[in-house]
């Protein structure tokens, strides 16, 4: 009963998370959020979300496990390393796709560029 019970929250919850990520962009926060996306062809935009959305649901996931890990009264060193390597993969992935649309990118998760929240003590989109 109670492990049923874990399952249905978790599924709600990672629904209710994805939803929200999706509807944030290609990586939540420090994505296109707050790129000029002025002349960008949206038929490409279009492809390059479908294309990744496996992509990015997985990338989400890895955040939050990373999330968990990190809150653990001890946290695992050599999975926090191992997550962390995992979610760069991915948004090196998910950049190179949007390279190959000629969508802008930027640095993992938007790291390493000037934004809102860049400079106010908001973490960038690569969650680390």
């Amino acid at each position: 009963m109670k492990r049923s019970i874990l399952i249905a929250l978790t599924a709600i919850l990672i629904l209710a998370v994805g939803a929200t990520v999706y509807a944030r962009g290609p990586w939540g926060y420090g994505g296109w959020d707050y790129m000029d996306m002025s002349g960008v062809d949206i038929e490409k935009v279009k492809k390059f979300q479908k294309e990744t959305l496996s992509l990015r649901d997985e990338l989400h996931i890895k955040k939050l496990e990373l999330g968990q890990e990190y809150n653990k009264e001890k946290p695992d060193l050599d999975r926090i390393a191992q997550l962390r390597k995992e979610i760069i993969d991915l948004q090196t992935r998910i950049q190179k796709i949007a390279s190959s649309y000629g969508l802008p990118t930027v640095g993992p998760g938007g790291c390493g560029r000037m934004g809102r929240g860049s400079m106010m003590g908001v973490r960038c989109g690569c969650g680390l």
